[in-house]
């Protein structure tokens, strides 16, 4: 029953961005985060140093629910990929 439930709530969040570009909700909490990120001041862009490697991003998505199992929203995060 629990991996029934795990996956019930799991069905709607994308793995990929091409697949997250898709739907309007996806858009729109990725909107959120990157206007977080430019509020909070969190980083910059900057150009690649000769030499350097680019650091890679990539996007998680995952749907809050209430206690009760409704959804609240949708949220997008932006997070380095920290194997490099």
């Amino acid at each position: 029953m629990n991996s029934l439930f795990a996956l019930f709530c799991h069905l709607d969040e994308p793995i990929h961005f091409e697949d997250a570009v898709k739907k309007e909700k996806w858009v729109l909490a990725m909107d959120e985060e990157m206007e977080e990120i430019e509020k909070n001041d969190t980083w910059e862009l900057v150009n690649l140093l000769q030499g350097k490697e680019v650091i890679r991003v990539k996007w998680a998505y995952n749907t809050k629910r209430n206690v009760n199992g409704k959804i609240e929203r949708q949220k997008a995060r932006l997070v380095v990929k920290g194997y490099k």
